[in-house]
């Protein structure tokens, strides 16, 4: 899809607005941090969501900052709220999308039985998410906080609400069909049912609000719609249907309360995602989701759409780093493990244990990231030793 004459208008007004008075680079974009941004067609070179925003604004002497943050994995609002707690560096991200990647395909191949070496061929993400040089200078709370107005592009919430019901879009069809000897269908209806499911989540996500703006009040937050995916398109799904359009209101009464901007991402959906074993749309939805973005972005910026009425408290960090990512998803993990047996019935034990175990791959996930970091210092250390030693 070629750029139109009126979309390279409306981008090189953006790129005007973004220019400070010495005629610099002022502009940050921020990804957070769901699944619904990566690019997951066999083709992992080609762009993501905010790939195709960010390239859409760059030119030869205008470069913006971008940290992405969209995961396979690491893809929750807790870890939103870890990641700008601890100020995590845009090379922990980077890798952290690496690993995230390798541990999303370990548990597709416990799923399908297979052997978890063929996770390894995510190892090709590295070449996606390199970590550029000065990438651990730059730290997602300070790149906020420093910013005259960032654009923060916010999809999250739903892995939450899985996590929850106990299934996804893919896997909710197997469970339907095997709901009279697998109690995993029941368990997944009565929480679609429950009006808690949507309040729990849409809490999370005020949390998240809260603390980006604690970070920088004139952050200009784009959140994203969820969609109702193909494999949801029959009449015994209607449950999970209605679930997903109780969660869009809710969604978008809490961006009006924020000041944020709600993106409709269903007629992109119904166009590019005709699946019904995928629920993420394709490369060509994703540079036309990116289209809409910028659409909203222009209006809001150049035509000054209202400012935020919600004030919130100034956030503060502890810059602890990965360091503080690891000892936050400990305690999740202690907290899961002290009281999974609490949980009455056999099957929510089980779903306790299953949500323990993903709790301990993130874990895992900052574990690797914080060695391969750790051998690199070494390595660096290491080779000036040498060069002291020749001479």
């Amino acid at each position: 899809m070629r750029m139109s004459l009126e979309e390279k208008l409306r981008n090189s007004e953006l790129i005007e607005y973004h220019r400070n008075t010495e005629g610099i680079n002022d502009l940050l974009i921020v990804g957070l941090n769901d699944s619904q941004g990566v690019n997951t067609t066999l083709s992992p070179f080609k762009k993501g969501l905010l790939e195709y925003i960010a390239s859409s604004l760059r030119t030869k002497d205008f470069d913006p900052l971008v940290i992405n943050a969209f995961s396979l994995t690491i893809n929750k609002t807790e870890h939103i709220d870890y990641f700008l707690k601890n100020n995590l560096s845009l090379e922990a991200i980077k890798l952290s999308q690496i690993y995230s990647a390798i541990s999303a395909l370990e548990k597709l191949a416990d799923d399908l039985n297979l052997p978890r070496f063929i996770a390894k061929v995510a190892n090709i993400y590295r070449l996606v998410y390199q970590a550029q040089k000065g990438d651990e200078k730059i730290g997602i709370t300070t790149s906020l906080r420093e910013n005259s107005e960032p654009t923060l592009i916010y999809s999250s919430g739903v892995n939450n609400m899985m996590r929850i019901v106990g299934s996804n879009p893919f896997a909710i069809k197997e469970d339907y069909l095997f709901r009279n000897v697998k109690p995993n269908f029941n368990h997944a209806r009565a929480k679609a049912a429950d009006s808690s499911t949507v309040t729990k989540t849409i809490d999370s996500i005020k949390t998240n609000f809260e603390n980006i703006l604690g970070i920088n009040q004139k952050t200009d937050i784009y959140s994203l719609g969820a969609y109702i995916p193909k494999s949801l398109d029959s009449e015994e799904m209607k449950l999970f249907k209605d679930l997903i359009l109780r969660y869009n209101e809710s969604l978008k009464e809490l961006c009006e309360e924020y000041g944020a901007t709600y993106i409709d991402t269903q007629k992109t959906a119904d166009k590019y995602n005709k699946s019904k074993i995928n629920f993420h749309i394709n490369n060509a939805g994703q540079k036309a989701l990116a289209n809409e973005i910028l659409f909203k972005m222009h209006r809001k910026k150049l035509h000054k759409t209202p400012s935020y009425s919600k004030i919130v408290k100034p956030f503060q960090e502890t810059n602890l780093g990965l360091r503080g990512i690891i000892d936050d998803l400990g305690k999740d993990v202690s907290f899961m493990s002290n009281n999974s047996h609490k949980l009455m019935g056999a099957y929510y034990y089980i779903r306790g244990l299953e949500m323990l175990i993903e709790k301990r791959r993130e874990k895992i996930v900052f574990i690797k990231v914080q060695e391969e970091i750790l051998k690199r210092d070494i390595r660096k250390k290491e080779k000036v030793l040498k060069k002291k030693n020749r001479a």
